[in-house]
């Protein structure tokens, strides 16, 4: 292999270009472009990654476009599920998805592979509809004077005792935590009814609530009661008192059984 500009060695370097323009090499070479150990990037594309609360990473890379298919310097940040932005040469900005990424050292690469292969779907990135947080039951909402106190763990106990009283008081028994549940829930014509089905699908519907509300005062009330655990923080918070709310809302419908 021979190269025409003096002195250099075919370290595969390129000038900066703008977005969709070429970026002229610095040297030329007599053999073929792959052969002669670099790939000549001839576009400029923006890396694109979609960070929490929907803050995004941008950052431009030198790439060469063959299609759907981009080849990037290595070293370049870039994973599966970032996005791709160019600019055509009629100048319409182009966005893609990377679906899969192929280093010089991984599975499917050539041993003299000088890039990273990325290979990607046309499409504009798909907008994240906002979620609304579900309003708790009433019974529950209660317990979020305590959560904006910071005190995490009492709400989480305080929404699992409310749950707790409200099983006493359907069922009029004298029992709490795990036993009061078994009872209420256990028997083959349960204290209870909060099957929202019938046949083999409410008695599954039947076991699997009962399992709930025993789990919820062992593995949730039982810890945090005694304050040998504590919460992760907010979300857990919620998602515990969500749970609540849940239960809360099956006992509304036994209720309404019980006439």
């Amino acid at each position: 292999m021979s190269c025409n500009n003096a002195g250099s060695d075919c370290d595969g370097s390129s000038g900066a270009g703008l977005e969709g323009h070429p970026i002229a090499p610095d040297i030329s070479c007599d053999e073929p472009r792959l052969r002669c150990g670099m790939i000549f990037f001839t576009n400029f594309v923006t890396l694109i990654r979609r960070q929490q609360e929907e803050a995004e990473i941008r950052l431009g890379s030198p790439a060469r476009v063959q299609g759907n298919t981009v080849l990037l310097p290595i070293g370049t940040e870039v994973q599966v599920g970032d996005h791709l932005e160019y600019r055509l040469l009629s100048d319409e900005l182009r966005m893609m998805g990377v679906i899969d990424v192929v280093r010089p050292h991984m599975p499917g690469a050539n041993a003299t592979d000088d890039h990273i292969e990325v290979t990607c779907v046309s499409g504009r990135r798909k907008e994240v509809p906002e979620v609304l947080a579900p309003a708790l039951h009433p019974r529950i909402s209660v317990v979020l004077a305590l959560v904006a106190d910071g005190r995490l763990s009492e709400a989480v106990v305080e929404a699992l005792q409310l749950v707790e009283e409200r099983v006493r008081s359907l069922t009029a028994s004298d029992d709490s935590g795990c036993a009061l549940m078994e009872s209420a829930f256990g028997d083959r014509v349960p204290q209870l009814d909060i099957t929202t089905t019938t046949g083999q699908a409410a008695q599954d519907e039947r076991e699997g609530f009962r399992l709930l509300f025993a789990g919820v005062m062992l593995g949730l009330r039982n810890p945090h009661g005694t304050g040998r655990a504590a919460l992760a923080g907010l979300d857990e918070t919620l998602e515990c008192l969500a749970v609540a709310s849940m239960l809360m809302r099956r006992l509304d419908r036994a209720e309404e059984r019980l006439g």
